[in-house]
């Protein structure tokens, strides 16, 4: 048994050897006692800190010791107090515990047993108390944990958006070869960033017992074939041969969490291409039953580099990466052989590696899975992908357009882009110029002004007082604004002024035809665009807003932007919105405020989060929220929408 620290503060010695003895006979030995006999000694040792406990008589020359243990926790001391006094008295009962002591003991006829006793409670009581702050402590760094990563998440899947989401816009141009070569390696450096920070952030989760499936039901020759698809492109980038083999009948459906399966394969696949130079990576799935349960088996073969056995025990460990004879070290974490074991076992599994160095390497794995018709089996064939061009048609419009802006390459540009629909353009640099053009335009007989293009700032005459003197002399036509201006209240002040509507800068060009579709005569009905749906997107990272939107309208959405809770919510108040896309982690309210306030006036309306970490299905239910998607997201995840 561990000896006891005892100090006992006592100017009187008859009493500290009275003490002392009564202790002796509690356990001899059991105690390392330390006498202080004054007040002054009594401060000096305490502050130290290196007892256990402290015995504290009530009277201390002239000075008592309730003043002294008021003093004791202020001095350093952390262990119990027990006060001893010559005589019962109620109010230095109570001055004694409001002070700070954990008992109050009279010496006359003070006893072994009730000072042994005294003593267990009030060790009992420290140790108890060390165990709720160490608790507290530990659930307050688990908590700063969580809100670090989830605040980690957010500020690195937001730049990435931007990153990745102009990548692809840029992509889905016409380019050179070169020029398509260098945006294709800045998109998968950027795709490599945003899987090392998954890793890192599912690694924290499944360790922290926070990571939760979603068990959903599963086409899986459709699911195969999307797998195929997306390893094939770095496949055929190294000269590999990728094969998805089924020997023998899969089960049409199954029921499982496809997205940590598709994680495991995923991260299986591309260690296999990763680590093999020549020849093939096949991926081989069979279904069987075991102890009346329904299992399917995955197995990935490569002919790489191959694993020494020394290193394959290790290799499932987290941070651990194979280094050989045979292969330079590649990049990478380390983590995702470590997330696709403990994936395998969340899903009922385990996982197994056999290798031959030089030769290749064979992860395999089995799940249990819930198929209700085990029976309808099917043969794996890969099913047709149709890879459609994305729509950049340019309208065929009539008209006649008046674009104003002070700067001319910018005039020049917006010019080109309206004379492409095959509408008429004149210019004019100022507003006050423009009110001019729509005067002489008024008795004129070439032919009216359709629809004007205006800058908001510029000299002489700004957007906002132009368009209102345009309206003063009786201009009814559409007047859209030309601003770089995101805020609730400056697009408020441009209808305010008398604009019609509002296009973003800098000009995007798919947003500016959609634009002029809808308020210009088509040559013909085929060049119209119709049935355009609005999505209003709620980011407050600029760049990230750009991109998501930019991606939007490429694929022919109507996009409102909003860079707060609020404004988003007069944007859904103030427009025709199918959709509503919103961050979760808003300077003002976050995303699920929005969404309790916008249902409250739509309440059929579709919202989305977009989060930096996977939300609970309950809770999104429980909020309006029909679904969410993880930042950032590609173009993919938006033609899902």
């Amino acid at each position: 048994m561990d000896k006891i620290d005892l100090l006992i503060v006592d100017d009187d010695e008859d009493d500290f050897l009275l003490t002392r003895d009564l202790l002796e006979d509690i356990s001899s030995g059991h105690y390392r006692i330390e006498w202080a006999s004054s007040f002054d000694e009594g401060r000096r040792i305490l502050s130290l800190n290196r007892h256990d406990l402290c015995l504290m008589d009530y009277q201390l020359g002239a000075n008592d010791g309730i003043e002294l243990l008021a003093e004791a926790h202020n001095c350093g001391f952390s262990g119990p107090v027990i006060l001893l006094t010559g005589m019962h008295q109620s109010e230095i009962d109570m001055k004694a515990l409001e002070a700070g002591a954990v008992d109050y003991l009279v010496k006359e006829n003070l006893s072994s047993e009730q000072l042994a006793r005294s003593i267990r409670y009030a060790l009992s009581r420290r140790d108890m108390e060390k165990e709720r702050v160490e608790r507290m402590k530990a659930e307050a760094e688990n908590r700063s944990k969580s809100e670090f990563l989830a605040h980690l998440s957010h500020e690195l899947r937001t730049p990435l958006s931007a990153i990745l989401g102009f990548t692809e816009l840029l992509m889905n141009n016409q380019y050179d070869s070169e020029s398509l070569g260098h945006l294709k390696v800045v998109h998968r450096n950027g795709k490599h960033l945003l899987g090392l920070l998954n890793d890192i952030l599912d690694l924290s989760k499944i360790e922290a017992g926070k990571l939760e499936l979603e068990y959903k039901d599963v086409f899986l020759s459709s699911f195969l074939t999307d797998i195929y698809f997306l390893m094939h492109g770095a496949a055929v980038d190294k000269s590999l041969d990728i094969n998805i083999e089924c020997p023998n009948p899969i089960p049409r459906k199954v029921r499982t969490d496809p997205t940590r399966l598709r994680q495991i394969l995923l991260n299986l696949l591309g260690n296999a291409i990763k680590f093999t130079d020549y020849g093939q990576v096949s991926l081989t799935v069979s279904a069987y039953q075991h102890d009346m349960r329904n299992w399917l088996s995955f197995a990935v073969k490569d002919t790489g580099v191959g694993i020494q056995e020394d290193v394959a025990k290790d290799i499932f460990h987290p941070f651990v990466q194979a280094k050989n004879s045979y292969a330079e070290p590649r990049a990478g974490t380390g983590l995702g052989l470590a997330i696709s074991q403990q994936l395998t076992q969340r899903l009922g599994g385990s996982i197994a590696v056999s290798s031959e160095p030089g030769e290749g390497s064979e992860f395999s794995f089995s799940i249990e899975i819930d198929a209700e018709n085990f029976d309808e089996l099917c043969d794996f064939s890969l099913e047709s992908v149709e890879h459609r061009a994305l729509s950049s048609d340019i309208p065929k419009l009539s008209g006649r357009v008046l674009v104003v802006d002070d700067l001319p390459d910018i005039r020049s540009l917006i010019g080109h882009f309206v004379r492409q629909c095959g509408a008429d353009v004149i210019y004019a640099r100022n507003g006050q110029e423009a009110v001019k053009a729509m005067e002489l335009d008024a008795q004129s007989s070439v032919g009216r002004i359709d629809l004007v293009l205006m800058d908001i700032h510029m000299p002489v005459l700004d957007g906002h007082n132009a368009v209102a003197k345009m309206r003063e002399k009786g201009f009814q036509q559409p007047v859209i604004a030309l601003t770089a201006a995101h805020m609730k209240g400056d697009m408020d002040k441009c209808l305010k002024s008398g604009f019609t509507g509002y296009i973003s800068k800098p000009v995007d060009r798919l947003q500016l035809y959609q634009n002029l579709a809808k308020f210009l005569p088509a040559q013909s009905l085929s060049a119209q665009v119709v049935g355009t749906r609005t999505i209003a997107v709620v980011d407050d990272d600029r760049d990230a807003l750009k991109a998501t939107a930019s991606l939007l309208e490429l694929i022919g959405w109507r996009v409102l932007t909003a860079e707060c809770g609020e404004q988003a919510v007069q944007v859904v108040q103030d427009n025709n919105v199918d959709l509503l896309l919103t961050d979760l982690n808003l300077p003002d309210i976050s995303g699920f405020q929005v969404a309790e306030k916008v249902t409250s006036f739509k309440p059929d309306l579709e919202i989305i989060l977009l989060s930096g970490e996977a939300r609970d299905r309950e809770e999104l239910q429980a909020a309006g929220i029909s679904a969410s998607l993880l930042k950032p997201v590609s173009l993919q995840d938006l033609k899902a929408l």
